[in-house]
């Protein structure tokens, strides 16, 4: 027996029903906790949602820095007679620093979608839990 299950025991007495395709697992959640879980999962949603703009943006600046630095890095190169074939390779090596700011921007921001995802997962599980249990309170009146 799962620590949730002791737990709820406890806190609700023998109150459980059994899922169907639930292979003797018991659900013993209530539509309150049920509820609450959901809020605090929107209210998470909400947050990430709003640090996902904050990174996109912070993503942008990055890609922006980069960029104007390559500019002026291969004009550089260029005015100083540098030899074309070898240019990009110098200018990489100069502007890696930020190269490597973009990458870590890109990461966050993809860290961050998943995050939402997962969340959005999260609330339609809820969203399942209190539709099974409504349709076995209406199967048991």
């Amino acid at each position: 027996m799962s620590y949730f299950v002791r737990k709820t025991k406890q806190l609700y007495g023998a109150r459980c029903a059994e899922p169907p395709g639930g292979f003797g697992i018991k659900l013993m959640i209530t539509p309150k906790q049920i509820m609450d879980g959901m809020a605090d999962k929107n209210r998470m949603l909400t947050q990430k949602n709003d640090e996902y703009i904050d990174l996109s943006e912070k993503r942008a600046q990055a890609e922006r820095a980069y960029s104007v630095a390559v500019s002026k890095e291969t004009l550089r190169q260029k005015a100083d007679g540098q030899s074309i074939t070898i240019i990009d390779k110098v200018v990489k090596g100069s502007v890696a620093d930020l190269k490597y700011d973009l990458d870590v921007a890109e990461g966050v921001l993809k860290a961050c979608l998943n995050s939402i995802k997962a969340l959005t997962i999260a609330i339609d599980t809820y969203r399942s839990l209190l539709a099974w249990q409504k349709a076995e309170m209406l199967r048991t009146e």
